[in-house]
């Protein structure tokens, strides 16, 4: 017995070939540049922690009350940030809170939505030692 293809199927794999490899690699850059974008995100709140636990480290304990030294906390963070390798913005927003803003900017892999990824982390960092309510004088 032999086998007889079809005149209107010839051709037919190419075709649907043609179609969906480049709709896979293009889901496939899609994929690769956002993940790239989700962990650019997630070290821009990293960094932006860490800043505030290093400013959240000037602890002016001299005076009656505990709290955070404004140009020591900023000294701090622009330390850990300037060896981390990244810019940033610390605000001491209380006598013991302070908050950093970071952005963090990294070559995107396949650069399909753009050659940069860019992303900001804020975190805010709150003293509170010695209790378990931070409730220092």
């Amino acid at each position: 017995m032999t086998s007889r293809k079809s005149l209107h199927d010839a051709g037919s794999t190419s075709v649907l070939i043609a179609v969906l490899v480049p709709a896979l690699l293009l889901v496939l850059a899609l994929v690769v540049d956002g993940s790239a974008r989700l962990r650019a995100i997630a070290r821009a709140d990293a960094l932006a922690a860490e800043a505030a636990r290093a400013a959240n480290t000037a602890v002016d304990t001299r005076g009656a009350r505990v709290a955070v030294d404004s140009a020591a906390a900023a000294s701090a963070a622009a330390a850990y940030l300037a060896h981390s390798g990244h810019a940033g913005q610390v605000t001491v927003t209380g006598p013991r809170a302070v908050q950093v803003v970071v952005t963090v900017a990294e070559p995107a892999p396949i650069g399909l939505l753009g050659s940069t990824i860019a992303a900001t982390g804020s975190a805010r960092a709150e003293l509170g030692v010695g209790t378990r309510d931070g409730g220092l004088p």
